[in-house]
């Protein structure tokens, strides 16, 4: 067996406990505008996660009217 054939599982599990470590954070703001609520959404760098949190709000009836994405690269 080689040595490296490991690699890749552990990896995989790794990135899992990294997520699992992390969840998401959300915070809903009500307070701060009487126009609009801003909720501000924190998560590790997972793909598609931006996209599952519009498709949430989406389905909430929600209207998004302005948006900014930051991404925080470590």
């Amino acid at each position: 067996m080689d040595c490296w054939s490991l690699s890749l599982p552990l990896d995989d599990e790794f990135k899992k406990l990294v997520n699992r470590m992390n969840p998401p954070r959300v915070t809903i703001d009500n307070d701060s505008s009487r126009k609009a609520t801003p909720i501000k959404v924190d998560s590790a760098n997972k793909r598609g996660s931006l996209l599952e949190v519009v498709q949430v709000l989406n389905d909430l009836n929600l209207i998004i009217r302005r948006a900014y994405i930051v991404i925080c690269l470590s």
